[in-house]
């Protein structure tokens, strides 16, 4: 009963910690199949991997197993869950890498990994993505029940996406992750444009309105658009915003309606 299951961290692979997570798997189950998403999340953003994994999940089949670890509390207090939405598993930190994924799913439910059987019966403070992580996919990928990994989580962490501020004239949000073109994500959604836009300004920079795409602006000048993950970005077609607008993570964004 052999599943896919994907890896996303923010490990890098200079390291061998990504290698030393493979091998667990396949010695526990040989016939895995393991495909890479990235590992090169930045270091300890929560967001950023909650980001990708929104975006990537539910390309992939129905059953597939997401392991992720982006973990800047390993060791301490949070917990180790496996959460099941959109008939796909996740597991990882219970840090608020899954909400957002699980924030599409009614039917959704996490559990604490707390069944010995599951993971290294003596796991390492430091590396859980080794020894609590890995197996407990792995054993999932070889069909061990969900609901035998431990007991249910009723209160899962919180979403790490800051709010946005709803006003008469307008929202005010922020950006929240930059990729590698340089795209200035913001945290606003496309469903909270209930309204005709009339100007998106990010910085000292004001655009008129939302494009479709980047070819609606001429080459080198600003504009803004719903991006594939459903939030609001500022481009700047065949240029890199972040570089050219002089922005980055944070900086206030205003849409005003029409």
């Amino acid at each position: 009963m052999s599943r896919i299951i994907t890896i996303t961290t923010d490990f890098g692979t200079r390291d061998g910690f990504v290698a030393q997570m493979k091998g667990v798997i396949l010695g526990i189950d040989p016939a895995a199949r393991l495909v890479d998403i990235t590992h090169d999340i930045e270091p300890y953003s929560i967001l950023e991997g909650a980001l990708v994994l929104k975006g990537i999940s539910r390309y992939f089949p129905r059953g597939t197993i997401h392991l992720a670890v982006v973990d800047p509390g390993v060791g301490g207090s949070r917990r180790a869950a496996v959460l099941t939405a959109g008939g796909r598993m996740f597991v990882g930190p219970d840090n608020g890498l899954f909400f957002l994924v699980a924030s599409r799913d009614r039917e959704c439910e996490m559990r604490e990994i707390t069944n010995a059987d599951f993971t290294f019966h003596q796991p390492h403070p430091t590396f859980h993505g080794r020894d609590l992580f890995a197996p407990a996919a792995a054993h999932l990928s070889l069909g061990k029940p969900f609901a035998d990994v431990g007991r249910l989580i009723k209160h899962p962490a919180s979403s790490p996406v800051p709010g946005v501020i709803h006003t008469s004239e307008g929202l005010e949000g922020e950006v929240i992750h930059v990729d590698s073109f340089g795209n200035l994500m913001t945290n606003v959604e496309a469903g909270m444009l209930n309204r005709l836009v009339a100007t998106v300004s990010v910085g000292d920079v004001k655009i008129g309105g939302i494009s479709r795409f980047f070819g609606e602006a001429d080459k080198g000048r600003p504009l803004a658009l719903i991006n594939s993950l459903g939030f609001l970005e500022i481009a700047v077609n065949r240029g890199n915003a972040a570089r050219d607008l002089g922005l980055g993570l944070d900086a206030h964004v205003r849409v005003g309606w029409a």
